[in-house]
């Protein structure tokens, strides 16, 4: 049995950091239409919404449920764009991210996409899956489609995105309103004040 060791924040910090160098190494991009092109992301409209997660993260875990109906609720309502960033801090996450960008390449809708999103961070949750074949296998168990690429690009893309927003540890929601408005949280508190403050910009205050 697997066991993760609890990193103290600036432990997990520096690890973050230095693992998104080791694993999603690439040169930083400066077009910001292509920012984002080979990320998951889902919806349109004039503000955007980039998630940074880790599948093995206790306070994302936590988050998860909560934020799965909200990603839910802003895509059916419309007037955002949601793109998923794995950032690695555990051993297993670039695994768990490379699984994720398999079931998106292959699901046809964002309904796929958060199912298979749920999968992987129950099966982290419960350590149910610490080789590639158990974790293909837990994800074909719930009808997850998957559909294998070379993710590397992706990853590429990932570190710059990662360090254009500073993005330091996850839990963590950038929330893109203009070039000249940028607002980033991190942790339970400020993401749910962050995503209501998304809803009233969006028109949809949460009732």
């Amino acid at each position: 049995m697997l066991k993760l060791q609890k990193l103290y924040l600036p432990v997990v910090a520096f690890l973050g950091c230095l693992c998104i160098t080791l694993t999603f190494t690439g040169s930083m991009m400066t077009a910001h239409s292509a920012e984002n092109a080979l990320v998951p992301s889902y919806g349109s409209g004039p503000y955007q919404m980039l998630i940074f997660s880790d599948y093995f993260c206790q306070p994302c875990q936590r988050l998860e449920h909560w934020l799965d109906n909200e990603v839910h609720e802003l895509l059916a309502d419309g007037g955002v764009t949601v793109s998923f960033v794995d950032f690695p801090i555990y051993k297993l996450t670039p695994l768990y991210a490379r699984y994720f960008l398999y079931a998106a390449n292959a699901s046809q809708s964002y309904k796929d996409v958060l199912l298979a999103r749920k999968v992987l961070f129950d099966t982290a949750s419960r350590i149910g899956a610490i080789t590639e074949p158990q974790l293909e296998n837990a994800l074909k168990a719930r009808n997850v489609p998957l559909k294998p690429y070379d993710v590397k690009p992706v990853f590429k893309q990932y570190n710059d995105i990662v360090r254009k927003y500073q993005v330091r540890g996850t839990p963590n929601i950038v929330f893109v309103y203009s070039s000249t408005d940028i607002r980033k949280y991190s942790g339970d508190k400020n993401i749910k004040k962050g995503v209501s403050e998304l809803r009233t910009a969006l028109g949809h205050p949460k009732k």
